[in-house]
């Protein structure tokens, strides 16, 4: 499989929207899990504790009360990356593919996090972070691109 940047060709998709949509939902809640155990692996050796800014952000966003966070934390946390990587999945039925497309996706990622974040007034800043923490999300952010990537590339290829 070549992950090449782009296609020059200029496909024409010749897939439905339906299996696009589904294709991406998977690919994006592979992209979830895989970012998961990296987080996980992570945490038990930097013995960071688990965040809970996407459940408190999901509990704002619907108006739900703060202390409802852990019960709505994965459902955050995996319907960002499903709905991801619909995108994700579009971008290469349209020839955007391989890992600069990956970066690209990196950035939408955590920008998604963040706008949604302090819209809702659950998250700090991003420069206000410690560096450290900046890194650690950054890269945890670039394995949910870059496995969703492989995964919407290789189905799309």
């Amino acid at each position: 499989m070549s992950r090449r940047t782009t296609d020059y060709d200029r496909p024409h998709p010749k897939v439905g929207l339906g299996s696009l949509v589904a294709i991406g939902l998977t690919a994006g809640l592979l992209g979830v899990a895989v970012m998961t155990v990296g987080e996980k692996a992570e945490q038990a050796t930097t013995k960071r504790p688990d965040s809970h800014v996407p459940g408190l952000t999901l509990a704002r966003l619907l108006g739900r009360p703060d202390t409802e966070k852990e019960k709505l934390n994965l459902i955050m946390h995996y319907g960002q990356g499903a709905v991801l990587g619909v995108v994700r999945a579009a971008l290469s039925v349209y020839g955007m593919r391989g890992p600069f497309v990956d970066f690209i996706l990196t950035g939408m990622r955590l920008s998604v996090d963040q706008t949604l974040e302090n819209w809702v007034g659950s998250g700090a800043l991003p420069w206000t972070w410690p560096v450290n923490e900046q890194v650690i999300d950054i890269l945890h952010k670039g394995v949910f691109a870059f496995a969703t990537g492989y995964i919407c590339d290789y189905w799309f290829q």
